[in-house]
């Protein structure tokens, strides 16, 4: 779109605001009707398709006469002193176990002394230390989708008799969904309201904080309605809205203020209303409605080529990408021109309207920073771009794959049930493998009996045996508990061996086929699938910030630099993750184990970071590059961009608002880092770690400082030709002289220099030939 189509679409959509606004309140019911009549449909298989995993699923789903895994809870009982055969302890087990059966959807409940409890569990529910007891809860439904309210109402029944003489643990599904979605409300609040203190006294206007929510709001409901709908025609997962919302409402406000604050900017100077939002709308909005096509384009691409993880969610930020784009091109403008003057706080529209001049602020910090990046640029440049390669190098040895209970925080039951079994059982009690067992013909079938002394005798097996045997189905279910946890390289590796070694020998000259199931060989299959995807996520990412940002700047080398520095960026949140949550000095610091991060949480930090990336680098790329000097009538800057002033002054100009913009989301995102679940605790702070990645390294240092360097490399040759073909006939318009304001009519002009606000003042000279 051409400059003169910008500012058309913007003033139309500024001047004709209310039928914008109705529009889009059509457009918003409409889609809220088609939601409501339609709902959502997305993914939920935990297994990757075709793997020895799935076909482990399914095969169990048969021996199980066609229904899913049976939802099955564990919970520990812990004498704290003595044995569990003390009868003060019996007897509150008793008690516990008969309570447990009048929680509704319960199906039963195994006594750990009774005989079946050994059938159910797999192996002796009493500890040989008879310390630890463990009752098994069958529950109506499926493992792989536990009922929530069921699930707390089992959780905190169990947990009600904790006390002195007993400690009461949950593991299991239930336990598991509980801990998941467990969330502590202070930290959110204290998040909020730190965000909206920000965003006041950043654009001190309540009409400006107003924009800021509804522009976010609509583009987060269009976004999440649209995700909503394309999951009927495509194969989504239940990440997909998550990342829709996170990318449409961080897109969206970060874009808002800086919009906004782009169009306060032209009120101060003096600027009509109309003028001052059209200008900011089809500058800095364009900008930012690029940023949200790039997103668009790239996750089409990663849809296209089909990558494994990533495909699930991308429609889910292309979709974020359009309607960001959509609202800030539109709508915004439509919202800024009726609220108007109202942009600006009352005491400052009544100094506008006396003085003529918007009141002066004090540069302070930004100033100094900015001064500081501008003598500096060479050394700015290298010391942010070392640490973006210090930070994205741990990436390379981040361990995918799945975390157990034993990572999770030590303030969770789940966690400490697993410590529990660990100790007074052993560590593969928290996840036994599944063999699954395709019998085939009767003639030629494996004896699962058979199956199940080969596998007993393995090194690294605790103990097997047989759980199901449907011959009418023709399936077996054995069930195998490995001496280590599901997380241990110890269990990978005998997870290899079983697929590898063990089960084809034992199967040799049978009809019979068996596939391996059960945690471990769901997230190392998982694991074995993203092998791949991340360099093809990457290359993606860098073709499309290259050619977006080249149509957009121009520039063949700031758009490489961009496109470089964006994926370092991204691969720098992947690295901090590996420092926070494979080093053990920092998960004890945490209350967390260390474990290899889930591949599905990976994509949501990747494509999150890669989401809010484009539009802001964008918009403050735009904003550097504007030519500084009076304007004319368009809105166009008479002046030429310098080598030192203009990106100097833009860069203090807009620099706190996109400072400001990172806080707020990395407050958030902090928020959501201090729940107690360890799935918030590695999504929280890897968004937080690229949001201040982000912040801090490109766009208050990086990418100014590549700016300042290519202006100074620009700035030699012009002048030669200055020098070669002097002009001894320039005119007034062209002398460029500033001064402190003495006397005389304020001209709305301002410039910062060295800390000292500064006006510029029209000079007339008369020159005698």
């Amino acid at each position: 779109m051409t400059s003169t189509g910008r500012v058309l679409l913007a003033a139309l959509c500024a001047r004709h605001h209310w039928v914008v606004v109705g529009q889009w309140a059509i457009c918003l019911v409409m889609l809220v009707v088609l939601v409501r009549g339609h709902g959502a449909r997305f993914n939920t298989d935990v297994a990757v398709p075709g793997s020895d995993s799935a076909r482990a699923l399914d095969l169990v789903s048969r021996a199980l006469g066609g229904t899913e895994i049976p939802d099955t809870d564990t919970v520990v009982l812990h004498a704290r002193h003595g044995t569990v055969d003390d009868p003060l302890v019996r007897a509150q087990i008793t008690a516990l176990v008969a309570q447990l059966g009048k929680v509704p959807r319960v199906a039963g409940v195994v006594d750990p002394f009774s005989p079946a409890g050994a059938v159910v569990l797999g192996v002796d529910p009493v500890s040989a230390n008879r310390h630890t007891a463990v009752a098994s809860v069958i529950v109506k439904g499926s493992a792989l989708h536990p009922d929530r309210a069921t699930a707390q109402r089992l959780v905190s029944t169990a947990r009600s008799y904790d006390g002195p003489s007993l400690q009461v643990e949950v593991a299991g599904p239930d336990a598991a969904a509980v801990n998941a979605t467990a969330i502590s409300p202070w930290p959110i609040l204290g998040a909020l309201l730190a965000a909206l203190l920000l965003l006041a006294a950043t654009l001190r206007s309540r009409g400006a904080v107003v924009v800021c929510a509804v522009t976010t709001a609509v583009a987060t409901a269009t976004a999440l309605a649209v995700v909503a709908l394309l999951s009927h025609v495509t194969t989504m997962t239940l990440y997909a809205p998550l990342l829709a919302a996170v990318v449409a409402a961080g897109t969206s406000l970060g874009g808002t203020v800086v919009v906004v604050h782009r169009a306060q900017s032209g009120l101060r100077e003096g600027a009509a209303p109309l003028e001052a939002v059209t200008r900011a709308a089809a500058q800095t909005g364009f900008a930012i409605a690029c940023g949200g096509l790039c997103v668009t384009l790239a996750m089409d691409a990663v849809v296209a080529l089909g990558l494994p993880f990533f495909s699930g969610v991308a429609l889910g930020s292309a979709a974020a990408g359009t309607a960001t784009g959509l609202v800030i091109l539109t709508l915004l403008p439509a919202l800024l021109a009726i609220c108007g003057p109202r942009l600006l706080g009352w005491t400052e529209r009544q100094h506008l309207t006396t003085s003529g001049r918007g009141l002066s602020h004090p540069p302070g910090l930004r100033a100094r920073w900015a001064g500081l990046v501008h003598r500096r640029p060479l050394v700015a440049a290298c010391a942010a771009g070392l640490l973006l390669v210090v930070l994205a190098a741990p990436a390379v040895t981040l361990k995918l794959g799945g975390a157990d209970d034993g990572a999770e925080s030590t303030s969770s039951s789940t966690r400490r049930a697993y410590d529990l079994l660990s100790a007074d059982f052993f560590p593969g009690l928290n996840g036994p493998m599944i063999v699954a067992v395709e019998l085939g013909p009767a003639a030629t079938a494996v004896s699962p009996d058979a199956l199940v002394a080969t596998l007993g005798r393995t090194p690294g097996v605790e103990r097997a045996a047989v759980n199901v045997n449907n011959a009418k189905a023709g399936v077996a279910m054995i069930r195998v508990f490995p001496a280590v946890g599901p997380r241990s390289p110890a269990a990978t590796a005998l997870l290899s061996r079983l697929r590898e070694q063990v089960i084809p020998r034992a199967l040799a000259g049978t009809g019979s086929r068996a596939y391996v199931g059960g945690s471990t060989a769901l997230f190392a299959d998982m694991a074995a699938s993203f092998q791949g995807a991340t360099t093809g996520f990457l290359a993606i990412v860098l073709l499309a910030l290259l050619g977006c940002a080249y149509l957009m700047l121009r520039s063949a080398t700031l758009a490489a630099a961009l496109a470089l520095a964006s994926a370092l960026s991204i691969l720098a949140a992947a690295g901090v993750l590996a420092l926070l949550f494979q080093t053990s000095l920092v998960t004890r610091a945490l209350g967390l184990a260390t474990g290899p991060v889930e591949p599905s949480l990976l994509v949501i930090v990747l494509v999150a970071v890669f989401g809010l990336l484009p539009g802001l680098n964008f918009s403050l790329l735009v904003r550097l590059l504007e030519p500084a000097g009076p304007r004319d009538s368009k809105g166009r800057a008479r002046g030429r961009r310098g080598a030192t002033g203009p990106v100097r002054l833009g860069h203090a100009d807009v620099g706190h608002v996109m400072l400001t913009m990172n806080l707020v989301m990395l407050f958030l995102f902090a928020a959501v880092a201090a729940q107690p679940a360890r799935m918030m605790k590695v999504v929280g702070c890897g968004l937080a770690a690229g949001v201040a990645i982000d912040a801090f390294l490109l766009r208050a240092t990086l990418l100014p400082a590549l700016l300042h360097l290519l202006d100074r490399r620009s700035a030699p040759a012009a002048a030669g030709e200055r020098v070669g073909t002097p002009d001894r006939r320039r005119s007034v318009a062209e002398l460029d002289w500033t001064q402190s304001l003495v006397g005389g009519a304020p001209t709305p002009a301002t410039a910062v220099h060295d800390g000292v606000e500064r006006v510029t003042v029209p000079i007339r000279i008369s020159r005698t030939e």
